[in-house]
């Protein structure tokens, strides 16, 4: 499971394994990175954000699972 975690405008990504629910931190974004919205892809490897800013680009992120 993929999750937003944080405060109310600092939040990162984390990886809850939900068999032992063990957490591990993904991300470690600056506080001037807000998140609005996110999907995780079907196969779970990749996380697609909207970030909030004027200028505001797409960004994919691989997550390496073993």
């Amino acid at each position: 499971l993929v999750v937003l975690q944080g405060e109310m405008r600092h939040n990162n990504f984390w990886y809850i394994d939900l068999d032992t629910g063990a957490r591990r931190q993904l991300t470690d974004f600056g506080r001037e990175f807000t998140i609005r919205d996110f999907e995780v892809s079907a196969d779970g490897r990749e996380i697609v954000f909207d970030r909030r800013q004027e200028n505001s680009d797409l960004a994919l992120i691989e997550i390496g699972m073993k």
